[in-house]
């Protein structure tokens, strides 16, 4: 089962820093470049030992906005301007008139106030705050900034079922689902729904909203857990076979299929829109490629040179990238007869679950040695492989975080493969794997977790494109909300009816209501001005405490 949950542990004995409350304390982040945003217990009740699955999604369709103040780029150009006379240079050559971040609100973290929606009092806190700003001689303007929301979900042995916001930390909803004595597998995730696999029963959960929507028991028994893949849940089954239960259309059977051999892992869905192809290996040498549209089918089947027992990578263009026990990796596009597109004799063994980064398939082999393949041509990118790896992090700023076979932390140039830092004393114990965006998560030993970035990097970027693409409205005008897109749900005798018209729709009670007593806040306490100055969007758990409440 690949568990995505993590911890940055132990002392910092070469920087003479020791981390607090078992996470990595805000000097050592500084000495690595980055920074908490924050670090909150998540629900376990033995600590991370008692996570059965947490996962990373994004909600496109569920995105977040902000209202930003920026400074003029004329009056940054005017004040570039003076300082340069002042200096004797050039304003063209010094980069004048470049934008000048002065403050940032989050809508969702601020209640309304009066008849004012939580957008319209935003507003009219940033217009009063252009107004001072003007009186001290600085021109500014205000704009609307709208980004992809990224959940964490989280399960844990007693069946607690959570969601959290994973830019802040702050939970979203919180339910108790199925019964803790049968074991918690794998969750199955996306924007509308959490599958979660306890024992033979199957509960579909609204993703938005925490509400059980149904439960079914399947037919044999769960090896993993649960695959979303358009209309449908795939559960592989022990002994064999794929289990596969429509979630919305009353109309239609689960589907049974029969493949040569058991899983070894899940199976795993195209990440294009639309797409519901998805692959898995079996101990009998095959890799199989099933279409989830209408009615299942399997599109084809590949006889690889050795076992793939690891959970395959997906990547744009239905392409999956897997590596053999064998010592072949592989290239794949998924299309109806299917297409190898490339394979690369490595001559080491495969059992880790590759990472795509952009153009490069990153695959460990079963001796600690780190290839970096092209994803067009499956040539490789680096010189030499990188030694004595572990297990991989995640990418920030074009820097691979990694742990070695020795249990330290190091962190390497993606494009290169050569080392740039290896801080003597840091030894994480286990970590977060984020493909999707510039953040590392991290979970403590008492199940407590960590968020940290980049210095600088408040806003989250994206690994991979997105089907709505973060944009900026300067106008002031309310912007609409996408809609879920799922139609109509049918009720009845579906066995995961989605029940009522919208399932995901967006109302209900703001989630993040409340926000601090300054949400323009830059740091400190500063009540009186809700956009007191200095940095925007301070790291609130800063201090010996991270959990400081």
């Amino acid at each position: 089962m690949n568990r995505i949950i993590a911890t940055f542990l132990a002392s910092f004995t070469a920087f003479g820093v020791t981390v607090a409350d078992d996470l990595v304390s805000t000097t050592a982040l500084e000495l690595l470049g980055l920074k908490q945003s924050w670090a909150r217990p998540v629900t376990a009740p033995w600590g991370v030992e008692s996570i059965a699955d947490q996962q990373l999604v994004v909600m496109e369709d569920d995105p977040v906005e902000f209202v930003e103040i920026v400074e003029s780029a004329t009056s940054s150009a005017a004040a570039t301007d003076e300082e340069n006379a002042a200096a004797g240079e050039n304003a063209s050559e010094t980069g004048a008139g470049e934008e000048k971040l002065i403050a940032r609100m989050r809508l969702d973290s601020i209640p309304a106030n009066g008849h004012l929606s939580p957008r319209e009092e935003a507003e009219r806190r940033a217009n009063n705050e252009i107004r001072r700003l003007k009186r001290k001689g600085i021109e500014a303007e205000f704009r609307v900034r709208s980004i992809p929301r990224v959940n964490l979900f989280s399960i844990s042995d007693d069946g607690t079922l959570e969601s959290r916001d994973a830019e802040t930390g702050e939970p979203i909803w919180r339910i108790q689902v199925g019964d803790p004595q049968l074991p918690y597998l794998s969750l199955g995730a996306d924007q509308e729904h959490l599958i979660v696999v306890n024992g033979s029963n199957i509960y579909q959960v609204d993703a938005k909203t925490g509400e059980v929507m149904s439960t079914i028991d399947t037919i044999g028994a769960p090896a993993f857990g649960a695959t979303i893949a358009g209309e449908f849940v795939m559960v592989p089954m022990i002994g064999g076979g794929i289990e596969c239960y429509p979630m919305r259309d009353p109309t239609i059977d689960p589907f049974l299929e029969k493949v040569e051999g058991d899983a070894l892992a899940l199976p795993v869905k195209s990440p294009d829109v639309g797409s519901s192809r998805t692959a898995w290996g079996t101990d009998r040498g095959f890799v199989y490629v099933m279409e989830m549209q209408g009615v299942p089918s399997l599109l084809f089947r590949l006889k690889t040179d050795g076992i793939v027992s690891s959970r395959i990578a997906a990547a744009k263009g239905n392409r999956f990238f897997f590596g053999s026990e064998g010592g072949q990796v592989y290239g794949i596009e998924a299309t109806r007869s299917g297409e190898v597109l490339w394979s690369q004799p490595i001559g080491e063994p495969f059992y880790n679950e590759p990472l795509v980064f952009g153009n490069q398939v990153l695959l460990r082999s079963a001796y600690g040695n780190l290839f970096s393949l092209d994803t067009a041509t499956g040539s490789l990118t680096w010189e030499e492989p990188l030694r004595g790896v572990g297990e991989l992090v995640g990418v920030i700023d074009g820097k691979l975080y990694l742990t070695t076979l020795s249990g330290h932390c190091e962190v390497v140039d993606l494009a290169t493969g050569d080392l740039v830092f290896a801080p003597r004393g840091l030894r994480p114990a286990d970590f977060v794997v984020n493909t999707m965006t510039n953040r590392l998560y991290l979970v403590g030993q008492d199940g407590d977790v960590q968020c940290v970035h980049a210095i600088g990097e408040d806003l989250p970027t994206f690994h991979h494109e997105l089907e709505i693409p973060v944009s900026v409205d300067e106008s002031s005008s309310t912007k609409e909300s996408q809609p879920a897109g799922n139609g109509n749900a049918a009720g009845g005798n579906d066995p995961f009816g989605a029940g009522g018209n919208d399932p995901f729709g967006a109302g209900g009670n703001d989630p993040f209501g409340g926000g601090g007593d300054d949400p323009f806040g830059a740091g400190g306490n500063n009540n009186n001005d809700p956009f007191g100055g200095g940095e925007a969007m301070e790291d609130p758990f800063g201090g010996a405490n991270p959990f400081g409440n």
